[in-house]
């Protein structure tokens, strides 16, 4: 089996199983965490984005 099949298939398992996770036991956001996470992901975007162009370049 190729490695790309291998791979979607696991990240196939993954989303399937967060999903039945958090299906079972949902769970509700106030306005001040959703700001709240809307803000760090804000920060952490970038950086990812960052990181990933400098791997790219170095090596």
């Amino acid at each position: 089996m190729p490695a790309i099949v291998q791979i979607l298939l696991v990240l196939g398992i993954a989303i399937v199983g967060v999903l039945m996770i958090t299906s079972r036991n949902p769970t509700t956001l106030t306005d001040e965490q959703a700001s709240k996470y809307a803000k760090i992901i804000r920060i952490l975007v970038p950086l990812v984005l960052i990181a990933g162009a400098i791997k790219y370049f170095v090596g």
